[in-house]
C-alpha cells in the first residue's frame, strides 16, 4: 500500500487551522506546555496587533502533521519601520520525520526566503534544530546572543539542604537591599510602579528608545499590551521607571521552573536615560523582586548592549564555551549579505523579541 502524499499550502491561520495545531502540539508536548494550548495559540496567532499570521503547513491527506508559523512583527531602524517576522514553531509529527518532508516543509521559508509580507526575519533555533539549520540548509547565524545570569546561592544551596537559616538570610537580605533602595530612589530621583501609564506618555518615551540607529523590534503600547497579555497562558510582569516623574523607561520580567529551579526571567529592560543611579537602581530592584519571589537565578538574553543596567560586572556573562548549545540569532532576508542586517552588533533584540514564552 502506497504511502500518503505529503504535501505543504501556505496558509492564513486561522481558529479552524488552531484546532489542528493543538492536535499536532499534543503529539510533541504535554497538554500544560503552553503551545498545546487553544488560548495561547489565539493569543499567539490571532491576536498580534501587527496582523495575523501565515504558515507553511504539511498535510498527509487532510490530517495536518508539520507546520512552520511565524508572527508578523515591525522592525525600527534608521527612522524607518521595516515588515518583518518573528518565525517559529518548526514541528514534524513524529512519525513523519524525514528528511524529504523537512526539505519540502522549509523551502519556501529558508530556501526561497519567501514570507508573506515580511521583508526581514529572525529566529533563534533550540538545541534540538540549530544543527539541522546549519548542516542541511546551510543556514548561517549573525553571531551569539548574550546570556548573563547571576546565581541566588543561599536559594539554591537551601533548596538542596534545607538548611533553614539560609531561608531566614534570603529574608534579610531582601530587606537590606529594598531599603537601600529607598535610599538611592531618594538621592537618584527614580521611582517604580507596575500602574499603567498614559498612551501619550508611554509614546513620547519609546520614541526617544529608537534614536540610536540599531535594529530593533516595534515597542508600541499595542505591541505591549499584547505581548505581555494574559491571554498567552503566562505571567508577565512590568514595572516602569521614572525619573523626577517623568516615564524614562520599564523592565518586564516572569518567573519559570527548570532543572528544578526558579528562574527570573527579565525578558527586556527599556530605559532612555544613561546615568549611573539610575540604572544602579534598576539593577537593585530586579535584585529585590527576585529575592522576594525566592528565585535561585536571574537571568538575561539578548544582543550585546552597552546602555543597559545589566551591562555590567554585577551581572556577568556566561562564555560561550560552557554552554551546551550556542544561542544564536538568524536572519531571514533576500538582503544583500553585505547589509547591516546581518551584522549582530547593529542589532537590538531582547527574550521580548524572539519565540520564547
Amino acid at each position: 500500500m502506497n504511502e500518503p502524499e505529503f504535501v505543504v499550502f501556505k496558509e492564513l491561520i486561522n481558529n479552524e487551522i488552531i484546532e489542528k495545531y493543538i492536535l499536532l502540539s499534543q503529539t510533541e508536548y504535554s497538554r500544560e506546555n503552553p503551545i498545546s494550548k487553544e488560548k495561547h495559540l489565539r493569543w499567539k496567532y490571532l491576536q498580534n496587533p501587527s496582523g495575523l499570521s501565515y504558515a507553511i503547513n504539511g498535510y498527509c491527506e487532510d490530517k495536518l502533521i508539520a507546520r512552520i508559523s511565524y508572527q508578523k512583527k515591525n522592525f525600527f531602524f534608521n527612522k524607518k519601520i521595516i515588515k518583518g517576522a518573528n518565525l517559529c514553531d518548526l514541528l514534524i509529527h513524529k512519525n513523519n520525520r524525514k528528511l524529504d518532508n523537512f526539505l519540502k516543509l522549509s523551502n519556501q521559508f529558508f530556501i526561497r526566503k519567501d514570507i508573506p509580507e515580511s521583508n526581514l526575519s529572525i529566529m533563534i533555533p533550540n538545541e534540538i534544530s540549530i544543527n539541522i539549520y546549519k548542516k542541511i540548509l546551510n543556514l548561517n547565524p549573525i553571531g551569539s546572543l548574550e546570556l548573563r545570569v547571576i546565581p541566588l546561592i543561599n536559594f539554591i544551596i537551601q533548596k538542596k539542604l534545607n538548611i533553614g537559616i539560609l531561608d531566614f538570610l534570603g529574608k534579610l537580605s531582601y530587606k537590606f537591599i529594598f531599603f537601600i533602595i529607598k535610599y538611592l530612589q531618594y538621592f537618584s530621583k527614580t521611582k517604580f510602579s507596575s500602574d499603567e501609564v498614559e498612551n501619550e506618555e508611554y509614546e513620547k518615551m519609546i520614541k526617544n528608545y529608537y534614536k540610536d540607529n540599531l535594529i530593533q523590534g516595534e515597542r508600541s503600547k499595542n505591541w505591549i499590551k499584547w505581548r505581555y497579555s494574559s491571554e498567552s497562558s503566562i505571567k508577565y510582569y512590568i514595572e516602569y521607571i521614572f525619573f523626577k516623574n517623568k516615564l524614562i523607561g520599564y523592565f518586564s520580567y516572569r518567573k519559570t521552573d527548570k532543572y528544578g529551579l526558579e528562574i527570573f526571567v527579565i525578558m527586556e529592560i527599556v530605559l532612555i536615560k544613561k546615568n549611573l543611579l539610575i540604572e544602579l537602581s534598576v539593577f537593585l530592584m530586579i535584585l529585590s523582586i527576585a529575592l522576594k519571589k525566592k528565585c535561585d537565578l536571574i537571568l538575561s538574553l539578548r544582543t550585546i548592549q552597552k546602555s543597559n543596567p545589566l551591562s555590567s560586572f554585577l551581572f556577568p556573562k556566561v562564555p560561550n564555551f560552557l554552554l551546551p548549545t550556542p544561542l544564536e540569532l538568524f536572519v531571514v532576508s533576500n538582503e544583500d549579505p553585505r547589509s547591516q542586517f546581518y551584522d549582530i552588533n547593529k542589532w537590538k533584540i531582547n527574550m521580548a523579541d524572539l519565540d520564547i514564552f
